[in-house]
């Protein structure tokens, strides 16, 4: 299925100098743990075996504050209980891995698929846990297909929000699935396109989230010597 989207006009600040852009894609503390993530995904891809499917989404969840057992209600199991008798039997059961499967079969990089993916886990994990689940789906995609799916948070949102105009209504996904993800995605892909790193390619999923968290961490600090003068 062919995909035509229209290009995402943006605003890219004075800021985003080449320098700026380097020091965000810098090495990070951080780096190790994620790779850990990656490597995880990587090893196990499917959802075929309890332990796998427990520890791919309790690890995912819980690093990235995003836990599927933070939900509506606790009536029916807690703690260990709630992860071996509703998470680890109702994610296969959904056929998951021939959604996954569909990803990798698509060399095109279907942004449409890629939507409709990101909708199916995100209505997947708001079955489990009866809250919407956007953030959660996106990361969880992510560590799987890091090439292919942008990381969704608050603060990301934000950030992408203050640099680019709203998304013209012209892929059906946008309507179909989940607009405020299809949105952010691709107002993720072309920033990304736009910022060109170091070696002279546009910037990977992960390469974007630490610019824009750097963007957002220079916001705050202009936002704080602004209104330093006015504290008593």
């Amino acid at each position: 299925m062919e995909t035509h989207v229209s290009a995402v006009p943006t605003k890219i600040p004075s800021q985003f100098t080449t320098e700026f852009v380097n020091d965000a894609l810098s090495a990070s503390t951080w780096d190790i743990g994620n790779q850990v993530l990656y490597d995880l995904c990587a090893t196990y891809p499917n959802h075929s075996q309890d332990d796998v499917i427990i520890a791919k989404i309790w690890i995912i969840g819980r690093t990235y504050a995003a836990a599927i057992e933070r939900r509506h209600s606790t009536d029916v199991a807690v703690g260990d209980a709630f992860y071996e008798t509703v998470v680890a039997p109702k994610i296969p059961s959904s056929r998951i891995d021939n959604w996954f499967r569909a990803i990798v079969a698509d060399h095109g990089d279907d942004v449409a698929l890629s939507i409709e993916t990101h909708d199916k886990v995100k209505k997947l994990f708001g079955e489990i846990s009866g809250l919407e689940k956007r953030s959660l789906a996106s990361k969880y995609l992510h560590f799987h297909f890091p090439k292919r799916f942008y990381i969704y948070d608050s603060r990301a949102n934000k950030a992408i929000a203050a640099l680019d105009k709203p998304v013209c209504r012209n892929l059906p996904s946008l309507r179909a699935h989940d607009d405020v993800y299809a949105r952010f995605f691709l107002r993720c892909q072309a920033l990304s396109k736009e910022i060109i790193s170091n070696g002279g390619r546009q910037l990977l999923p992960r390469e974007l989230d630490k610019v824009l968290l750097a963007y957002g961490r220079k916001q705050a600090s202009e936002i704080a010597e602004l209104i330093r003068p006015l504290e008593p």
